[in-house]
């Protein structure tokens, strides 16, 4: 059976995947009260989350024909779960990746200079010329709201790197809770690449964190030596769902 969850100690997710990360996050930031932003459990095993149109799901051995139903019914346009749990569900995958896993966090090499929690416009006009053909940055406006939300209750962070008074690398953590966070984006203008400043943003997000597990989603085909020489392991499959 799935139950809305109407306190805050009711909720069963982990902080063993970044699914149970950002939605014991995002309870914590928000409450469970808002109509924009709600929870489920199922059978004390899977925990689902419904934030304006987009869900994430932290699948346990649930009943996977109700959460099928359930999903169809919830009304968002997308759907973040593990690779497994897209294929118990049976939905088409629009995008998938791997998990990756830091414990603790990375050794900067080539220390730089870098600038705590910069301009949120600077931050996505950066996504926007790191644009990949597999990352396409989010709306600015739902993205500035959030992040701007976040940042101020110290639920985010970030951290960036400028280059004659341009912002030429970030990195971002939308998601935290007591022992692990998610980072989100690491982004490096082109024409700054190969200069060790991506590891650099990483290096100081991960510090400033100072948590026992980071995850972050890469995506197929990119970056996978790049993550494995910060420390970083694979941890499972990640999915995104189109309805």
């Amino acid at each position: 059976m799935i139950k809305l969850i109407e306190s805050k100690k009711d909720l069963i997710a982990t902080e063993e995947s970044p699914f149970g990360v950002r939605i014991r996050s995002m309870a914590e930031l928000y409450g469970v009260g808002e109509p924009f932003a709600q929870f489920w459990a199922q059978n004390g095993s899977s925990s689902l989350a419904k934030l304006d149109d987009t869900a994430m799901l932290e699948a346990g051995e649930g009943d996977w024909e109700e959460l099928t139903s359930f999903l169809r019914m919830l009304g968002v346009k997308t759907l973040s779960c593990s690779e497994k749990a897209a294929g118990r569900l049976g939905f088409p995958v629009s995008d998938r990746g791997e998990i990756m896993l830091l414990h603790g966090s990375v050794e900067d090499v080539y220390p730089s200079e870098t600038v705590k929690n910069p301009g949120l416009r600077e931050i996505y006009a950066l996504l926007c010329a790191a644009q990949t053909e597999s990352f396409t940055p989010p709306e600015f406006e739902p993205f500035y709201m959030d992040m701007s939300y976040r940042t101020r209750h110290d639920a985010a962070v970030s951290v960036g790197i400028r280059s004659d008074g341009e912002l030429a690398a970030c990195a971002l953590c939308s998601s935290l809770t007591e022992h692990a966070a998610v980072v989100s984006a690491v982004a490096v203008l082109p024409q700054h690449r190969h200069k060790g400043l991506g590891r650099s943003v990483i290096a100081t997000l991960t510090s400033l964190l100072n948590r026992e597990r980071v995850y972050l989603f890469r995506a197929d085909g990119e970056n996978e030596e790049f993550y494995h020489a910060l420390g970083f392991v694979p941890d499972g499959g990640w999915a995104r769902i189109e309805f």
